[in-house]
């Protein structure tokens, strides 16, 4: 397979006249290649919107001019009869803005994008969405993933796709700072633990200590081209399905290096609270589940909350979710922020740039003064597994898309099934069809516990949550379809003791530190 890949100068004003400028020297290049030359070429991140830097003038550049040049690239590979990556900046369907790869195929149509899954504090400040999960395709026998820039400092990203058999992962990048030695390094790195080609494209800085080093790296840890500082175009011819063999050594028979890796892996090493978290499916019954957090000591629905929850050792935590304007969800229990909040308005109307910031404990008094309102990723980036989440979303959002992207984000962890959607029956329903494998707690007709069962059993739960109407009548019927038995709530002991002895498996409850006698808390 021949790979083409491109190294423009960076535009030398973050201006759209000096992005349009960058952007005609990549067309200008791109207008030399004949049909039959490569096989695949690769461009480097934002192409659409090189250099531009302040977000109202790069979105403006690439809603117009970024467009009309991602569809002339598209273009160009149906001419040559080629692949062709480039990373752009672009808005999904309703307003939400990505760093996106897209994959061109011989007809100028895209066959594959990846969203940059590890975004940068300035492309989070520009508002831009992380995408959930890798991407892999297979075209004409090789299979192609997607790393961009910042998503190289992250090893655990690379494994991810070498676990899908990889062959080629395509790299646009921005990344101007770095030493060429680390760059390179990190090229190498990845290819090797990987087992796959990197093929990485970037940008001219015009300087020898600083970004360049658009290559392509080979599982042997090779660099088989490089463009090293100065602009142009590197051409190089690889065996996409050529591996790195481990020479025989000590008595070891030669074998495939991924197939080495992959038959002695301990991966309970590398992330221990995977392993905790599976203690935490094993664990006895009755369980603790901190309601919103330690939501009587402090602000609900915020990392203090599930903090300290977590410090007392409770098996779940439960946080209420919406979707933000902008298509943010968004760590709530209220549809607006009124009441939690030092702002006014309905979370689904608002963009997260304007709730982020929010001050979510000043209510409670000046201690808790700059407590903001939590994402639902950065809940899962505090918990880490340690224990499960009670995800309750309040609303399913338009087409499902609450729903789609919490299970997104749930199956980008590949976490074990401890984390499970609560919902009524238009959530459940969604979850049920989008997502399976992800567990459920029906919250459908709690004023009607038998009916819950009903409805429970029906959309395939593995949970109900019942009021504290629960009757024993119902209890014994979620007993004999094995259903988990989820009280909401308690705050005291005796309290607590009498629903357990009922049947009740989870107790919610606002007070943890309350409850902690009722049950074997691992750790403890």
């Amino acid at each position: 397979m021949r790979i083409t890949v491109f190294q423009p100068p960076y535009p030398e004003a973050a201006t759209p006249q000096a992005a349009a400028a960058c952007q005609a020297g990549m067309r200008d290049q791109l207008q030399t290649i004949e049909p039959g030359e490569t096989e695949l070429v690769v461009l480097p991140e934002y192409a659409n919107a090189p250099g531009l830097t302040e977000k109202e003038t790069l979105l403006q550049f690439a809603r117009n001019e970024g467009k009309a040049f991602v569809q002339e690239v598209a273009s160009h590979a149906k001419r040559l009869e080629a692949l062709i990556a480039m990373g752009t900046v672009c808005q999904r369907p309703g307003s939400q803005w990505v760093n996106r790869t897209w994959l061109f195929g011989h007809d100028g149509e895209a066959i594959a994008w990846y969203d940059k899954t590890h975004l940068t504090k300035v492309e989070k400040e520009l508002g831009l969405t992380a995408g959930s999960e890798p991407v892999v395709i297979e075209h004409n026998g090789i299979r192609f993933g997607f790393a961009v820039c910042f998503d190289f400092y992250f090893p655990a990203y690379f494994e991810a796709l070498a676990a899908q058999s990889v062959d080629v992962v395509l790299c646009p990048s921005y990344q101007r700072s770095e030493s060429p030695e680390r760059i390179r390094a990190m090229c190498q790195c990845r290819a090797m633990d990987s087992d796959v080609y990197v093929v990485r494209s970037s940008y001219s800085m015009g300087v020898e200590d600083r970004g360049g080093h658009s290559l392509v790296a080979s599982p042997e840890g090779t660099i088989l081209a490089n463009t090293r500082s100065e602009p142009g175009v590197v051409t190089v011819d690889i065996d996409p399905h050529a591996k790195f063999v481990k020479p025989a050594s000590h008595g070891q028979p030669i074998v495939e290096y991924r197939a080495l890796i992959e038959s002695n892996r301990r991966p309970n090493l590398y992330r221990p609270h995977i392993d905790q978290a599976r203690a935490i499916i094993d664990s006895p019954f009755p369980r603790l589940c901190a309601h919103r957090g330690v939501s009587d000591a402090c602000p609900e629905n915020t990392l203090p909350a599930f903090g300290a929850a977590i410090a007392m050792g409770v098996h779940e935590i439960e946080l209420d979710l919406w979707m933000s304007a902008d298509g943010v969800p968004v760590v709530c229990h209220d549809s607006s922020v009124d009441r939690t909040t030092d702002g006014e308005g309905l979370i689904t109307k608002m963009d997260w740039s304007d709730i982020q910031y929010l001050d979510a404990g000043i209510k409670l008094g000046m201690g808790w003064s700059g407590v903001h309102i939590p994402r639902f990723e950065d809940v899962l980036d505090a918990v880490d597994g340690r224990v499960g989440i009670n995800i309750h979303i309040k609303e399913p959002g338009s087409e499902g898309r609450l729903v789609k992207l919490v299970c997104d984000l749930l199956r980008a962890r590949g976490l074990p099934q401890i984390h499970y959607i609560a919902g009524d029956e238009s959530v459940l329903k969604v979850a049920l069809n989008y997502a399976p494998e992800i567990p459920r707690a029906c919250l459908a007709a709690q004023n009607e516990p038998n009916r819950m069962v009903a409805v429970a059993e029906e959309l395939a739960c593995t949970r109900v949550q019942f009021g504290r109407n629960a009757t024993d009548d119902a209890l014994r019927r979620a007993r004999d379809l094995e259903l988990t038995c989820n009280l909401f709530w308690s705050d005291e002991l005796t309290d607590a003791q009498r629903y357990v002895e009922m049947g009740i498996d989870v107790v919610l409850t606002n007070a943890a530190h309350k409850l902690l006698a009722l049950v074997p808390v691992p750790g403890r």
